[in-house]
């Protein structure tokens, strides 16, 4: 026969089922229909559970409240789901017995809690006054809590109990009657609050055991059905967690629950020896108290944050302009090794990059550093990686017997978790001393046929020596360790911006040179032809005339001055990413002539009729304004030069603001499909064969024009010629 372990996590005690004789229960559903009432209702009442429960919540409330009935009903149907706020108070008499009547909805559930008011002494607001100020001034905010919710409900002992990161708990504040031994300072294994109790406490702040021997009473419902009681303040405790009262020698106990940014940070937690019941009025001002006591703590914190904020951003200014400075990170790092430490509290730090890996301080050596990082790289995705018993955990695996370290933070740089930080701590000896042995007890249930948890029966103090543990990094340390983080990719950022910047410069670059040596190549062709013809004509005429050798001495003197002017000006053109020049008015009637004689002789198209209109002069760059008409009007003649009656026709009008010059030709023209790319360098159109050419001619034309600012249109079609518009602002 197999033998089950019932754990504390696994008790439901938020279906106990069952409430405390402090007072009674009455839920009803949407329909305000009375689902469930506990047994003892019938004390107050005088009426049995049998005859409330499928009866209406609004013949009961005529029945026994009469003077707050529409109050009661028009609460209920109000009120939103039960949480911290939403719950209404309200004080009835039932049989001459003044009660508190508490009603909140859960679950679609409306919950009905009578507790019987007890006179009792409430504190003036002077006293309420002196208590805040006795917390606000403390130096030890938990100790001063201690000390004023002693006062106001009266119990023997009253301690603060904080929970660990580990989930176990200490004792760091008391307020204890004197002939009684002190908790302060031991600590509370996990298991002794479970799981599913943490989770009450968030839900309802205080808890109430005023006799942990009084009877408990059933709560019977329609259908059988179980009620959710967590956010009850009668709900009955379990008989583990009352056993473990009385073991501890207290008959009454109050929990009040210190809630930090929504989590449970720890109780407020009083025992009595003897049975003690405290007012819910008490009670309330306790769970103010608390309140105020943990207002006031996230105040100091912030302080605490902001002063280190300060400091972060003192850090990283001086981090920031060492980076800038140097742009290496590697370097900067080394340089701030100690400080990066210092401001964790780390004993050393070990720098991981794929370049080299750099250790400081009390650092493992860079071959352990490297398995270290290999090791969490393969079993961890989190850029943040924090353990403070990694050598206890995983040191044999990896070979750590003799490490310096006990604890690490790992905080990958990069998305490929190549570049790392890594800062290790040595382990802190600590004497833990626990309230009993921390030991779970298990006792055999013949009814469950089960072991079950049994509460502890000592709570005699228990050393614990604690080794291979170093003191958790604080959430202020990890929040400087992100920084470090995010500065260290701001500036890996800058850098591959930078460096996709230069590069994007000498890919310019490239292209200007490039264009430099096509331009060279192609537009020097003309006036060299010129040159080649004339010398060609020096040497075969034997009997020249003097005018005819002044003609062409002239033609090599133009040529040779404008080569040599084209080779400076496209030199400056290509070399620099943005042109600058003084605009000039340019006469093109003395340019383009010009230009079409140089033409016509390098293809040898004297027969080609070339009209020329009005040439209006236009603001640019001289030699620039001569390629751009150069390589626009030697396609035209190129492109026209194999028709019988090739025509080509130049001219310009003024157009508003602008100067337009159209040159046309009857040529091949060019496809409608090849319009959008006959600016590409190299491109040659597809019915361009049988003519000279490269393609760089109209990739000159497009640079030119988007120098100058002049737009340009081409239009054309195939076999009737092409235009090209050129619109110069004047």
């Amino acid at each position: 026969m197999s033998v089950n372990n019932m754990r504390c996590e696994d008790e439901q005690i938020q279906f106990c089922g069952k409430v405390q004789a402090i007072g009674f229960l009455i839920i009803a559903d949407i329909d305000m229909q009375i689902i469930g009432v506990s047994e003892n209702c019938e004390a107050w009442l005088n009426t049995g559970h049998s005859e409330i429960l499928g009866t209406n919540l609004k013949n009961l409330a005529k029945q026994f409240f009469p003077a707050i009935e529409a109050e009661v009903l028009s609460a209920l149907k109000g009120l939103p789901e039960a949480n911290l706020k939403n719950r209404v108070v309200q004080e009835v008499v039932l049989q001459d017995t003044p009660f508190y009547l508490t009603m909140y909805v859960h679950d679609n559930r409306r919950y009905l809690e009578f507790e019987q008011k007890y006179p009792t002494h409430l504190p003036s607001f002077i006293s309420l006054y002196a208590y805040s100020q006795q917390i606000e001034k403390a130096t030890d905010i938990w100790d001063a809590l201690c000390q004023c919710i002693a006062e106001v409900i009266g119990f023997d002992r009253v301690m603060t109990y904080r929970f660990n990161a580990d989930k176990s708990g200490q004792v760091i504040a008391e307020k204890v009657r004197n002939d009684l031994d002190s908790y302060l300072g031991l600590h509370y294994p996990e298991f002794d609050i479970p799981q599913q109790a943490r989770a009450l406490y968030v839900k309802h702040l205080a808890r109430l055991t005023s006799d942990i021997s009084s009877p408990t009473y059933p709560i019977h419902t329609l259908n059988n059905e179980q009620i959710d009681l967590s956010f009850s303040t009668i709900r009955a405790l379990s008989p583990i967690h009352l056993q473990y009262l009385e073991n501890a020698g207290a008959k009454a106990s109050i929990s009040f629950s210190i809630i930090v940014h929504g989590e449970l940070w720890g109780l407020v937690t009083c025992q009595h020896e003897t049975a003690k019941f405290v007012d819910l009025s008490q009670r309330h001002l306790a769970v103010f108290l608390t309140q105020y006591a943990v207002n006031r703590y996230l105040s100091l914190q912030k302080e605490i944050d902001l002063d280190f904020n300060k400091q972060v951003k003192e850090f990283e200014l001086a981090f920031k302009e060492k980076l800038i400075i140097k742009n290496e990170i590697l370097p900067v790092l080394s340089s701030f090794a100690k400080q990066l430490s210092d401001f964790v509290h780390a004993d050393g730090l070990a720098i991981r990059h794929k370049e080299a890996t750099l250790v400081f301080g009390d650092a493992p050596d860079t071959a352990t550093v490297g398995k270290i990082h290999a090791f969490i790289n393969k079993h961890n995705r989190k850029t943040i990686y924090s353990n403070e018993s990694f050598v206890i955990d995983h040191g044999e695996e990896l070979g750590l017997a003799d490490s310096k370290f006990a604890g690490l933070v790992k905080v990958d740089v990069d998305s490929s978790k190549e570049f790392s930080l890594i800062w290790f701590r040595r382990e802190q000896l600590t004497e833990r001393i626990w309230a009993g042995k921390p030991t779970k007890v298990m006792t055999y249930d013949q009814t469950l046929q089960a072991f079950v948890p049994s509460p502890r029966n000592s709570f005699d103090a228990w050393k614990q020596l604690v080794k291979g543990i170093a003191p958790a990094w604080s959430d202020i340390e990890i929040y400087f360790m992100k920084r470090i983080r995010q500065l260290i990719r701001e500036s890996l950022l800058r850098k591959s911006e930078e460096i996709y910047s230069l590069n994007q410069e000498l890919i310019l670059l490239n292209n200007a040179l490039d264009t430099y040596s096509y331009t060279v190549s192609h537009d020097l062709k003309n006036p060299l032809s010129v040159i080649k013809l004339s010398v060609q004509m020096l040497q075969m005429k034997r009997d020249i005339t003097p005018e005819l050798l002044g003609k062409l001495t002239v033609n090599i003197k133009d040529a040779s001055e404008l080569m040599e002017s084209m080779l400076n000006k496209i030199y400056e053109f290509s070399k620099v990413k943005e042109f600058r020049y003084q605009p000039n008015i340019i006469h093109t009637d003395q340019i383009i002539p010009q230009i079409v004689d140089h033409c016509k002789t390098r293809y040898a198209t004297q027969n080609c009729e070339v009209e020329l209109g009005d040439l209006l002069p236009v603001l640019g760059e001289k030699t620039l304004i001569y390629q751009l008409f150069l390589n626009i009007v030697s396609n035209a003649i190129k492109y026209s030069s194999k028709r019988a009656n090739a025509l080509i026709s130049i001219t310009s009008v003024q157009n508003g603001q602008k100067v337009r010059y159209s040159i046309r030709d009857n040529g091949i023209g060019i496809a409608e499909e090849e319009l959008t790319t006959i600016y590409d360098i190299f491109k040659r159109m597809s019915n361009s064969d049988g003519f000279e050419g490269s393609g760089v001619g109209l990739a000159i034309v497009k640079r030119i024009v988007d120098r100058l600012g002049v737009d340009i249109i081409v239009q054309s079609e195939i076999g009737n010629g092409t235009c090209f518009h050129l619109d110069f602002p004047n």
